[in-house]
């Protein structure tokens, strides 16, 4: 039976899809075309007809394009048929669909779909015996049939097509006829010396909706349907006659006025002033402006509303709009603030537990604002409500409250009784992530909370099972609660019992009080150390002579005689007349429709008037010139302008410049000046808590309520969680504002550092539109290829997302520009890229705010990029395109461009992005991103310029001054808030593909840009501050100084490569901010581990707790760490610090230096050259944990450093690299545990073994003007290389070596590797004292023990790196002294001469 019951299930599902398939009609197919003339009929009466206009510039001839939007049918002939004077065309039914072609066509899938269905009943009744299915069976078919033929039994009144009436550019029609039934008219920018629309005669049931825009008519409009009827932006080019009939509703807006005779039947009548009517009853006749020149007549309409008659855009040159006030009053500031919610409903918390959890745990409540809790059987006797959103930051000593409905699903009984409701508070990662899958959670067995409050049942109401008893309990914390993880416990008195229970809680809110809103202690100064530089406080003067729309030879665009008597329609390609100044006033144009192409050649000028306009366009092309504003002349009205367009790569505006958006082209220009706001930016002057409506800010600024701005977040990983808020400006008085709704987060304001307060609104408003801007990532844009000022301008939804070129605000291979600028401007929602200079020097951007960006922001494109000016802007909340660049420790990640990134460095997207250094950066902060300033390195120019012959990354530089990086550098262990680093690079010449590689690639600076030796420059950084970051200032180059620096609450304010100088900084591990702490170690500064050369001065190092959860030192809060990783890369003399201070850090946090054995370890060393490290008060060497840096009796091993501290005498630190072929190599590397021997210190009363253990990884370590004892367990080689890599000028290694007894030493020579000037061959001295006491040119072997005193000849003593009065010297390249020996009485084996048991030399040496 089961059998059966599939096959019948299967044949009918088999037949069901036939039914379907054959019941399916085309749409959305274009017919055809037809062509017409300028006088022409069309009945589309018969047929459902929805007309429309388009002028395209790309035909020479008008013609209809028809599409069929439903039914079925192949061919424009079958429903379209041309009179024989071709000029005009009926819609009907010409190829019999309703009678012969419906036989034709449903009879073939009748008979199809019947011998599939008698197929499928043959089939079962040979599978069954029962005739009932039978039967069944037979019934489904023939009702299928039925529905097959119903379905597609169409008659031509089924047929919905869309009718385009597709003419050229500046076509004119003399005559049009409409004759329609169903459907609709949507007609734009169309012109006729007469139309006539009749959808009256067909007695169509279906009304005919008739919608006209920007319709130009120099004789009659004849309009009759059964819809409303709605007409805008009426042109009457000459003395016209307008007749409108329906009994429905009229509205018919004039585009600047009617004069003439009015006949009105009408229910209702509305009509501007400018009319004398006389009314009875529905009739009212008169006229408009005195006169008779047209007449218009509405016949019997339910309501007319007629506007715009009076002319309200004179075309006299002389008449201008009045200019927009420029000032905006405030309400005063509220001194009371009220009581803020934060709401929570099921889906805000996760469910945790010991057990019993799952995803039914929280369901949907049975009132609105409610949620159900579900308690397994036997389920754990608590449970957890882990909020999933932020909590509010609350301060100590103040009460708050936590409210909620609660409801029982059945009665009170044991199982479903709550004992007590605990709220707590917790660090974040003390309790599992709410928003993970994690939810196994034990209170015991995790940190204690922040703060926690128990509430029992006596206190609330948790016993009804009939209604929602309200429960409100308050707390008040002992301590402030930063950042947390908030979590109600739920406590029953058993377990969950045999079945489990339910309750609901609604309205659940946690409220923070009202409060008297009172002034708190206001900063006076940004900063302790170091000045950050703020833009002049004036104002640019203003004069309004001298404003654009006030020059005698305008005229407007308004005035139809420029435009040969009509005027453009807004879907048409628009071209200015030229050799004119053409000047929109709010009533020029269309505020509505969408203005196709705007040309302005190279001798005219388009000129907005300071009025409000709203202007919606696609493409605007400039090659003459386009202005809103001056700068003497910023304009106070509100203009916006919204392009629109769907996604395309097309070049709309012109060849090269892309789509929807405005082109500037080279020799155009182009003005866009909106009202001043000063400061554009600032900081706050006082912290802002969560629920505050007030804010205080550092600098007096001239904002506007219903302005809206952004506060800068004030926790670390910005895009992980987004604390930037945006609020609307309720009230302002100079340093206050009060916003129309609260904070939700906290944003610090300390002495530290503060965050951001950005202005994003504008007067003057560039935007993407809202539908396809969206959905695609494709706004609008702005390119300008010559000179354009653009000040008080706020672009919304601009840029195109991975189409290089099509960026918000983009100079665009401008080269040398002479008078251009972006000042004040504000990019808000950027689907690509902020602000961008490319192929563009000289260019001012300066006191800009750009945020919500994607992509790289301020943008120097191609690396040739030279001499502008990029001042006192804001970037923030700036966005990777795909996954952000990680990869291992300093190698990164590799990606190479493709569609999804095409430039593959917005995998590391920043703030400000510089590909060429040579330009002035002053008072910029950088807030998120995945960096805050980004140098790549690019050894050639890229795209446009990759055939230039310049190295970007060569140049140094040219000012960096007061800028603030925060909030990044966390997506990669080595990123960094500014990050000097990564390479770009073309790997493809032909086509400029590129390949961005986030990791260590170095840098070399030279004066102009040009590799010399000579002209070597330092890249420098002043004044710099840097907070809430990964590595602060991240510089992998081979100079750099950092001259002036506040850093605080950073994992380390900085890694800095090659020569490098941090000078006068204050490093501060753990400000007063609440959201700032963090689980991991934070370190004032770690020292790298080989071939660099490092000096810290004048650095005050704070707030370094211990932190007891360390792993090691190196993870713990210390002043300073080494680098021990490595036991290839070991440190030579390479760091050195003076006059370093420490506050509120205990001893035992100042150095933090892990002692495992590895050669960065062991040899891990110090010069302090002042003693204000070691407490010494006097020059001091620190090195690693081994005795071998115990080197006299000033040496003393701090416990809590795992350091030796010694007193620094004449000892220096020297390297010497041990080379022996096939067992100790210079560029092979071996694992740190292939130990080959030791070395040991000797002489200089040493008895006893302060030694450090010898790998097959080359390089030793250690102390000056000793004697170094060398013995490898395996013997001693017959042949040895030393590289004397650093032993300074003046200074020596006594160096003894073991050999057997009879050994000779056939040649022991110092070379240059490069000259021979230095080549020294060693003599035998009479003693090892002799050879110690003499010029480093002589050995002596006393059957034992080889000495030599290892010198570096080639030295002038200019060998440093110097700043502060603190050298460290440099490793030199490349001074070996060569040994060679024989021995006949004690061959080597295999290269090695078997030496005696470690036996220490004399003591007395």
């Amino acid at each position: 039976m089961g059998i059966k019951k599939n096959i019948i299930s299967f044949s009918l599902f088999i037949y069901l899809i036939c039914i379907f398939s054959f019941s399916t009609v085309k749409s959305e197919n274009v017919l055809g075309e037809i062509e017409i003339s300028e006088t022409y009929s069309i009945d589309s009466s018969a047929l459902n007809g929805n007309f429309y206009y388009k002028s395209d510039s790309s035909i020479t001839k008008p013609k209809l394009v028809v599409t069929l939007l439903k039914g079925e049918v192949d061919d424009i002939t079958d429903i379209a048929r041309e009179n024989k004077d071709k000029n005009s065309v009926s819609f009907g039914d010409f190829t019999h669909i309703s009678s012969t072609n419906q036989v034709n066509v449903i009879g073939i899938k009748s008979i199809i779909a019947m011998a599939i269905g008698l197929l499928s009943l043959g089939f079962i009744s040979k599978k069954s015996h029962g005739g009932n299915v039978s039967y069944i069976v037979f019934g489904v078919v023939f009702v299928g049939m039925v529905l097959i033929g119903v379905s597609n039994s169409l008659t031509i009144s089924d047929i919905s097509v869309k009718v385009e009436i597709t003419v050229p550019t500046n076509f004119k029609f003399e005559s049009l006829t409409l004759k329609v039934g169903s459907g609709s008219s949507n007609i734009v920018g169309l012109f006729s010396k007469s139309i006539k629309v009749d959808a009256c005669s067909t007695n169509s049931i279906d009304k005919h909706q008739v919608a006209l825009d920007y319709l130009s008519i120099s004789s009659s409009l004849d309009i009759c349907s059964n819809g409303n009827i709605n007409i805008y932006n009426l042109i009457l080019l000459d003395k016209s006659s307008i007749t409108l009939e329906t009994t429905s509703d009229i509205n018919l807006n004039f585009y600047n006025g009617f004069t003439g005779s009015v006949n009105i039947n009408s229910t209702k009548l509305n009509i501007d002033s400018g009319c004398d009517l006389n009314t009875n009853g529905r009739i009212s006749n008169g006229i408009c402006k005195n006169g008779d020149a047209s007449q218009l007549v509405i016949k019997n309409s339910n309501t007319a509303s007629i506007k715009n008659v009076a002319e309200t855009c004179p075309v006299d040159p002389k008449w201008r709009p009045t200019p927009a006030s420029g000032s905006i009053s405030s309400p005063p500031i509220s001194t009371t603030q009220d009581a803020v919610d934060t709401k929570y409903n099921g889906a805000d918390f996760s469910f945790m537990g010991l057990y019993g959890y799952s995803d039914k745990s929280i369901l949907a409540g049975p009132i609105p604002n409610s949620f159900t809790l579900f308690f397994e059987s036997w389920g754990p006797e608590s449970n957890w409500l882990v909020s999933k959103i932020p909590t509010p930051v609350l301060r100590k000593n103040i009460n708050y409250q936590l409210s909620f409905g609660f409801k029982l699903a059945l009665p009170l009984f044991e199982y479903n009784n709550v004992s007590n409701i605990t709220v707590s508070f917790y660090n974040i990662g003390d309790i599992p992530d709410p928003n993970s899958s994690d939810r196994y959670f034990i209170d015991y067995e995790n940190p204690d909370p922040i703060y926690t409050k128990v509430f029992s049942s006596s206190l609330g109401d948790f016993t009804s099972s009939t209604e929602f008893k309200q429960n409100k309990f308050t707390f008040n914390p002992s301590v402030d609660i930063g950042r947390s993880i908030f979590a109600i416990r739920i406590n029953k008195t058993e377990l969950g019992g045999p079945d489990g229970h339910v309750v609901s809680i609604s309205d659940l809110k946690l409220t923070i009080p009202s409060k008297t809103i009172t002034t708190p202690t206001l900063l006076n100064k940004d900063s302790e150390l170091i000045t950050i530089g703020k833009p002049s406080t004036s104002l640019e003067p203003q004069d309004p002579s001298t404003c654009p729309y006030l020059a005698n030879d305008i005229v407007h665009w308004h005035d139809l005689s420029i435009w040969g008597g009509s005027p453009p329609s807004p879907l048409s390609e628009i071209t200015l007349p030229a050799n004119k100044k053409v000047l929109i006033s709010q009533c020029s144009i269309s505020q509505d429709n969408i203005y196709k192409k705007i040309i302005i050649p190279a001798t005219s000028e388009l000129i907005f008037a300071d009025s409000n306009i709203t202007m919606h366009v696609q493409d605007i092309y400039v090659q003459g010139k386009l202005t809103m504003g001056t700068k003497t002349c910023r304009y106070n009205s509100y203009i916006n302008i919204i392009f629109h367009g769907s996604k395309t790569t097309s070049d709309t505006i012109a060849q090269y410049y892309g789509s929807k958006g405005i082109a500037v082209a080279s020799g155009g220009f182009i003005s866009v000046q909106g009202k001043q706001y000063h400061y554009t930016w600032t900081k706050l002057a006082a912290t802002a808590w969560s629920g505050d409506n007030v804010i205080y800010i550092q600098d007096s600024v001239n904002w506007e309520v219903g302005q809206q701005v952004v506060i800068t977040t004030s926790i670390y990983e910005d895009l992980i969680e987004n604390q930037n808020e945006v609020k609307t400006i309720l009230a302002i008085d100079g340093k206050r504002i009060q916003f129309t709704e609260p904070l939700q987060f906290y944003h610090y304001g300390g002495q530290e550092y503060q965050a951001e307060v950005g202005l994003l609104s504008r007067r003057i408003v560039f935007r993407g539109d809202d539908d396809s801007s969206s959905k695609d990532q494709f706004g609008g844009h702005v390119l300008v290829n010559g000179e354009g000022q653009f000040s008080g301008l706020q672009l919304i939804k601009m840029g195109q997302t991975n189409i290089k070129a099509r960026y918000p605000l983009h100079f665009h291979l401008a080269n040398e520009v002479k008078n251009s600028y972006i000042t004040d401007c504000s990019v808000v929602h950027s689907f690509y890229r902020c602000y961008t200079i490319h192929g563009t020097n000289n260019l001012t951007v300066e006191r800009n705010v750009a945020f919500n960006a994607t992509g790289h922001c301020y943008y120097l494109e191609d690396g040739v990029e030279q001499f502008n000016r990029i001042n006192y802007n804001l970037g923030a909340y700036v966005h990777t395109i795909g996954p952000p660049a990680a990869g291992a420790e300093q190698t990164g990640q590799i990606f190479t461009q493709n569609d999804g990134l095409t430039q593959p460095a917005d995998s590391a997207a920043g703030c400000f992005y510089i590909t060429n250094a040579w330009n002035d950066f002053i008072g910029n902060a950088a807030s998120g991103g995945w960096t805050g300033f980004a140098f790549p390195n690019l050894d050639r120019p890229i795209g446009n310029h990759r055939n230039i012959d310049m190295v970007p990354k060569q140049f140094a530089i040219k000012t960096f001054e007061g800028n603030t990086a925060h909030s990044s550098g966390y997506f990669w262990s080595s990123g960094s808030s500014i990050y000097v680093g990564a390479n770009l690079t073309v790997i493809d010449s032909s086509t400029g593909l590129l390949q961005y590689n986030s990791g260590r690639f170095a840098r070399s600076t030279y004066k102009d840009g040009i590799a010399d030796e000579k002209n070597e420059v330092w890249m420098r950084y002043n004044n710099t501050k840097i907070y809430l970051s990964n590595r602060g200032v991240g510089h992998w180059g081979e100079r750099v100084e950092v001259v002036g620096l506040e850093a605080y609450d950073s994992n380390r304010p900085g890694t800095l490569f090659g020569d490098a100088w941090l000078d006068t900084a204050i490093v501060n591990g753990q400000t007063g901010s609440l959201v700032s702490k963090s689980r991991t170690g934070r370190q004032g500064f770690q020292f790298y581990d080989t071939y660099v050369q490092t000096i810290l001065s004048n650095v005050v190092f704070r707030n370094f707790y211990k932190l007891n959860s360390a792993d090691s030192p190196e993870t713990d809060n210390r002043v300073i760490i080494s680098m021990t990783h490595s036991d290839v890369f070991k440190p030579q003399g390479i760091s050195a610090t003076i006059k370093l201070k420490t506050e509120n850090v205990a001893s035992s946090q100042i150095i933090g230096h892990r002692a495992v054995n590895t050669g960065s370890s062991r040899y891990f060393n110090l010069i302090d050259w002042d003693g204000s490290i070691s407490g010494l008060k006097v020059p001091s060497l620190i090195g690693s944990h081994d005795a071998w840096w115990n080197f006299d009796s000033t040496c003393k091993y701090n416990t809590d450093w795992y350091c030796y501290v010694c007193e620094k005498g004449d000892k220096e630190i020297a390297n010497l690299q041990f080379w022996i072929p096939n067992f100790i190599d210079r560029d092979t590397e071996w694992p740190a545990d292939s130990y080959v021997g030791n070395i040991s210190l000797f002489g200089s009363g040493i008895t006893d073994k302060r030694m450090t253990a010898v790998t097959k990884n080359a390089g030793v370590t250690g102390v000056s003007n000793m004697g170094w004892y060398l013995h490898l367990t395996t013997g001693t080689p017959s042949q040895m290389t030393i590289w004397v890599a650093q032993v300074i000028y003046g200074n020596y290694v006594f160096l003894a070596i073991p050999y057997p007894a009879g050994t000779s030493f056939t040649s022991i020579i110092f070379k240059n590797k490069y000259v021979n000037t230095y080549d020294t061959t060693y003599t035998v001295a009479i003693s090892a004292a002799a050879v110690r006491s003499g010029n480093g040119k002589t050995y002596f072997f006393d059957g034992t023990n080889l000495y030599l005193k290892v010198v570096n000849h080639a030295l002038k003593g200019t060998e440093y790196f110097e700043r502060a009065g603190v050298r460290v010297y440099d490793v030199v390249w490349e001074n070996t002294i060569t040994i060679q020996t024989t021995n006949t009485q004690s061959a080597p084996v295999k290269g090695f001469y078997k030496v005696s048991d470690f036996v220490l030399p004399s003591s007395s040496l």
